[in-house]
């Protein structure tokens, strides 16, 4: 940590609200447990306002429905999202890994890993009863405002995905053709663990989605449409429980996500645009929302997610894709950057 007064101050101030965070989460009822699992994931999606739940191509996608990995490749994906402060000094940490594996039978598997950390948290010494008057009065019994020691808060969470796709042929009597159409469905299995001031917690808990996907081209006859999916998920399903070595057990709530995605080419730019919508809901409802364009490996984004406004850029280049997202959330504007590798 810096060594000036006026950075002591600061840091001082943010550690112990981040410490008036961490007991409130911990001694809540459950609406604030395994917080690592709100933060959202793939800066591609964050910048689209995470209205992600039929967007199809990246690995990041399991997050919002694991049932996307079917129609994704054989991939890696990374991502560094500082939070709390500025990108170079920032008061927490949120990384993820993860690598999708295409199995036969038009079926896929992955891998994920995500950390979310905050470090150096202070602990500052009790002023016990002491009255405002008695401190004012007597400088001894005021605080001096310097720690006693720091401890780290750390949530990881593991998920294991399966996703395995069906193409069927709709027929479509009245319009005298055959539709093709996609439908994915896909598991989550998650792992959840914390540890945080000398005491750890975990838990286990399931996902679920599914989508449908059809060209909007071949059902219209019209070669200028694009393609169209509709995406459902579950998280949480079972209300996954998070237990603590103090046998206190907190509850994470089911979430709900309901979207559609439009792709539109645009064959004379070399390229395409996209629409995005989600309805999430969780504890309240809220309406996500994103638009991208596409051309020649650059992409630009925009979005609305449930805190306000999101934008982003990307470009691709041979089989590695780089993202970024400037994301809105409830207590700042914070900056996020992934890379998905192709095998």
């Amino acid at each position: 940590m810096k060594t000036g007064a006026f950075v002591k101050k600061h840091y001082a101030i943010i550690g112990l609200f981040l410490l008036t965070l961490v007991v409130s989460l911990w001694a809540s009822e459950g609406k604030y447990a395994g917080s690592a699992l709100e933060l959202g994931l793939g800066a591609r999606s964050l910048a689209l306002g995470e209205a992600a739940v039929a967007l199809m191509g990246d690995g990041p996608m399991f997050y919002y429905n694991p049932a996307l990995i079917a129609l994704t490749q054989r991939q890696m994906h990374l991502m560094y999202a500082p939070t709390f402060g500025s990108i170079a000094e920032p008061m927490a940490h949120y990384h993820h890994a993860g690598l999708v594996f295409p199995l036969r039978g038009q079926a896929a598997v992955a891998v994920n890993w995500t950390r979310f950390s905050v470090d150096e948290i202070p602990i500052y010494p009790s002023i016990g009863k002491l009255f405002f008057a008695d401190r004012r009065q007597n400088k001894e019994l005021r605080p001096t405002g310097e720690p006693l020691g720091y401890f780290t808060d750390t949530q990881d969470v593991y998920y294991f995905t399966f996703s395995k796709l069906w193409e069927p042929v709709l027929p479509l009597g009245w319009l005298f053709i055959d539709l093709p159409i996609q439908i994915p469905i896909g598991l989550n299995f998650k792992v959840f663990q914390e540890s945080v001031y000398g005491h750890s917690a975990s838990g286990l808990g399931v996902d679920c989605g599914t989508a449908l996907r059809f060209s909007l081209a071949a059902l219209f006859d019209r070669r200028a449409l694009g393609d169209l999916s509709i995406g459902f998920s579950l998280s949480d399903i079972t209300r996954t429980a998070i237990i603590w070595d103090t046998k206190h057990e907190d509850r994470i709530h089911a979430a709900m996500r309901l979207g559609i995605a439009y792709r539109h080419p645009l064959r004379q730019l070399h390229g395409d645009v996209g629409f995005y919508w989600t309805r999430y809901r969780k504890y309240t409802s809220h309406n996500l929302w994103g638009a991208e364009f596409q051309t020649r490996g650059l992409a630009l984004r925009i979005g609305a997610n449930r805190f306000g406004f999101t934008a982003g850029a990307g470009f691709r280049m041979w089989r590695l894709q780089v993202d970024y997202a400037f994301v809105t959330l409830d207590f700042d504007g914070v900056h996020r950057v992934s890379c998905n590798l192709n095998f």
